[in-house]
């Protein structure tokens, strides 16, 4: 099922396609076509990893929460944040736990136990008392963001396939399966504390990589290096792409026949059910 090309490999693939001669190494600053890879090869496998939910790239990541600035106090009840465990806060800071406020009396990182942080004395209960309906989570007008919590996105993340998918016994329908979210810059924002994803990585290791998705990223590189290479106005690199848009689609169309449910589940499968959410008669 894998690939058992090398960077080079598909490098001189793509340079075979458009008749230009085979190279040693990626690397070769002394070659005009080693250097029209190298300096290609990246953002055509990265333009390919995003075009789908590639199977041999997806991976799962648990995300860790970032702390976020909140919004200037505009009187009243002050701005808190839920009290998390193994976090690090500085002094005078506002935290919400049950439904309470808290300030920290000095910069410190809390333990695995709220009442451990509170008999320390590393806490102390505001005169302010907490009418969130949610349990003290912050509200998503607190942060300019929009969005009660922050993520780090994955230093190899490429697309995003779902956000704490699977995790409600009743989804299936009506988008159940994933947690709203926004994807900003090198962060995502969620309305749940706790965020893991199933997510498109960027895995340089082509010994992993499906071949047709191998065979789409050396059409891909090909378009790109064609006229560079060729000085033939463009003609080559427009066949390439044409071949590539083709060879895609194709590979998409096989690769998501190979993502299946993890369980059958009999209720969701009913069209009666499925007619609550599409309003289409069972």
């Amino acid at each position: 099922m894998f690939s058992t090309l090398s960077p080079t490999d598909i490098a001189n693939l793509a340079l075979s396609k458009i008749g230009a001669q085979a190279i040693q190494s990626l690397t070769d600053l002394s070659n005009a076509s080693a250097i029209a890879c190298n300096n290609n090869y990246q953002l055509a496998f990265e333009t390919v990893a995003r075009a789908t939910r590639w199977n041999c790239l997806v991976r799962t990541a648990v995300l860790t929460e970032v702390p976020q600035e909140p919004l200037p106090q505009q009187g009243g009840t002050p701005v808190s944040i839920p009290w998390a465990p193994y976090t690090s806060y500085a002094a005078n800071v506002y935290l919400s736990y049950g439904n309470a406020i808290y300030t920290t009396e000095y910069a410190y990182t809390s333990t695995g136990n709220f009442t451990n942080d509170l008999t320390t004395g590393a806490l102390v209960q505001a005169d302010y008392p907490d009418y969130n309906a949610f349990g003290g989570y912050p509200s998503s007008a607190t942060y300019p963001s929009g969005w009660p919590y922050a993520f780090a996105l994955p230093t190899d993340f490429i697309l995003l396939d779902s956000i704490n998918a699977n995790t409600d016994e009743d989804y299936g329908y009506g988008n159940m399966g994933s947690d709203e979210y926004e994807i900003m810059g090198q962060f995502i924002y969620t309305n749940t504390q706790q965020t893991s994803i199933k997510y498109v990585s960027n895995d340089q290791d082509t010994t992993r990589w499906d071949p047709l998705f191998a065979d789409c990223v050396t059409y891909k590189l090909a378009s790109m290096i064609a006229t560079p290479l060729r000085q033939d106005g463009g003609q080559t690199e427009a066949s390439m792409l044409a071949i590539y848009k083709q060879a895609l689609g194709q590979a998409i169309t096989k690769n998501a026949g190979e993502k299946m449910p993890n369980r059958f589940q009999p209720i969701n499968s009913s069209r009666f059910v499925a007619s609550r959410w599409y309003f289409t008669n069972g």
